[in-house]
């Protein structure tokens, strides 16, 4: 009895329930047919790098050592609506005096002047000092806003230098649908800029740093709400809630999940294994037997699709961080950051420079001088200085696990399965990269910037099988088969309108059963 009260629960919340999720599967499938080939907006390291004027340093009076006194303790959280604020007399209450650390500085233009951006602990918003005067930015107007943008564009090749003036400033946005990343948080609010160009550009620039942060078109934007849009649940109406979002994505794939196995687990059952003469094995005609056919064939498919579209969301925080730890980073940087170590601006930058950053390798202050290519070049900012090497960053390396051996250094001039891109031309991760790998409890693997002797990437035995069963699971990111498009292609969309054909029979099959429900009157 308890066996068939338990089947009879089975085959209710498939049928009723399938009703309702199938028209998500349907979505889902859909949706994921145009994120194939249209990203949600972003604004790539190479388009960023693109927007950028060369950097020029002939202006600058202040030294990374002193910029950070101009700014002053109480002015971290203050926002001044007037703008920036004039040059600090010496001595006034500088940052330097109140003895907050700054975690992280960047060498830049805003506008054809150069600047620090500097990040302070605790206030993860950057801030802006001017290093020509010492000015300290502390808000953007609108007509910066659009200054800012009319620039970018022109560099980015957006737009003309005769069509400079059409470049107009729209609206000031807390969040809208293309900007509820909370990576955007400490930017907001944005300014949003549209470039009036033939493709639609809207450009959203931060209220704080006064930098581009997203850039979207037209094109982006239609296709996407039949793509990222439909496919994450991200109505801006839902996404500003962050909490609620994840709740709702949880529950929705959780529930998917238990519906497409408790579909195989039906079709199993009704299987007749043994059948009189002349009876079919499936016991369906018509639709049915049409949406028994699909769910053989792409049924696994769509569970291993939906359960690995739960696990996007992480659920119980399984799959532990990939950034390192600070204590991580600090064995290769081998100390804290200390901008007083920085005396002097760096020189002898060429015309493609477009940014540098201050970073330390093994316990020396370096100027990390950034191309418009995204090439990246050391300089040191006081010598003697020692640039990274093989032999050092392997020693070094033997001190990131002091209780584990280190088991294999490998030297990456290739993706390897773990530390990959599907678009290596943005330069996300660049190669080549030094991978360490040691015999702890959970094989804990390194990745080390051969380049600049930075920390960039950390991954246990659990990350590397998590990999599998989302990325690979969901995405297809199975590097035998990207590398052979369109095979890619043709596996992903095959798979994909046999797991929608399966859903659009589930929703059919549904609605006639719960029209003949509500016609006898017995649910």
């Amino acid at each position: 009895m308890a066996a068939l009260r338990w089947k009879r629960w089975l085959f209710l919340f498939h049928r009723w329930m399938g009703i309702v999720l199938c028209l998500f599967f349907a979505a889902w499938f859909v949706s994921g047919l145009f994120m194939m080939y249209v990203d949600f907006p972003q604004l790539t390291r190479a388009e960023r790098l693109a927007g950028l004027p060369a950097l020029d340093l002939s202006s600058a009076k202040l030294t990374s050592a002193n910029a950070a006194a101009y700014l002053r303790a109480d002015e971290l959280a203050a926002v001044d609506a007037r703008g920036a604020k004039p040059l600090l007399p010496a001595g006034s209450g500088s940052l330097r005096d109140s003895k907050i650390a700054i975690d992280a500085m960047r060498i830049g233009m805003l506008l054809q002047r150069p600047i620090f951006e500097i990040l302070v602990d605790g206030n993860p918003s950057p801030r802006i000092v001017f290093a020509d005067d010492g000015t300290v930015l502390h808000s953007v107007a609108p007509e910066f806003a659009e200054q800012v943008a009319r620039d970018f564009a022109q560099r980015a090749g957006l737009i003309a230098a005769v069509d400079a003036q059409q470049v107009r400033y729209r609206e000031s946005v807390g969040i809208d649908q293309w900007t509820v990343s909370s990576a955007l948080n400490v930017h907001r609010p944005l300014l949003l800029i549209a470039v009036n160009d033939a493709a639609g550009t809207e450009l959203y620039v931060s209220s704080r740093s006064g930098a581009v942060v997203r850039d979207t078109d037209r094109r982006e934007r239609v296709l996407n709400y039949f793509g990222a849009v439909t496919h994450w649940l991200y109505p801006t109406f839902i996404r500003r809630y962050p909490d609620a979002w994840s709740w709702l994505v949880d529950i929705v794939s959780g529930s998917g999940s238990v519906l497409a196995l408790s579909g195989l687990w039906i079709g199993v059952l009704r299987w007749r294994r043994k059948r009189p003469e002349g009876k079919n094995a499936v016991p369906y005609r018509g639709l049915l037997r049409w949406h028994y056919f699909a769910g053989i064939a792409f049924g696994l498919t769509t569970l291993t699709w939906v359960v690995s579209g739960l696990l996007s969301m992480n659920p119980g925080r399984f799959n532990p961080p990939r950034a390192p730890a600070a204590v991580e980073r600090e064995v290769f940087s081998g100390t804290s950051f200390d901008v007083e170590r920085f005396k002097q601006l760096p020189p002898h930058l060429d015309a493609s420079s477009v940014e540098t950053e201050l970073l330390f390798y093994d316990g020396q202050p370096f100027y990390c001088v950034v191309a418009r290519d995204g090439k990246r070049q050391l300089i040191a900012a006081a010598a003697p200085a020692r640039n990274p090497n093989m032999a050092r960053l392997n020693a070094l390396a033997t001190k990131l696990l002091p209780g584990a051996p280190l088991i294999d250094s490998h030297w990456l001039t290739e993706y390897d399965d773990y530390y990959y891109s599907r678009h290596p031309e943005r330069g996300d991760k660049p190669l080549p990269m030094l991978r360490v790998e040691f015999g702890d409890d959970v094989h804990t693997w390194f990745y080390i910037d051969p380049r600049t002797g930075e920390l960039v990437e950390r991954s246990t035995s659990i990350n590397r099988w998590y990999r599998w069963l989302y990325n690979g699971l969901h995405s297809w990111d199975i590097r035998w088969l990207w590398e052979r498009r369109p095979l890619w292609d043709i596996a992903v969309i095959t798979f994909s309108l046999g797991g929608l054909s399966l859903s659009l029979f589930g929703v059919v099959i549904g609605y006639r059963r719960l029209r003949q429900s509500a016609a006898s009157g017995r649910w």
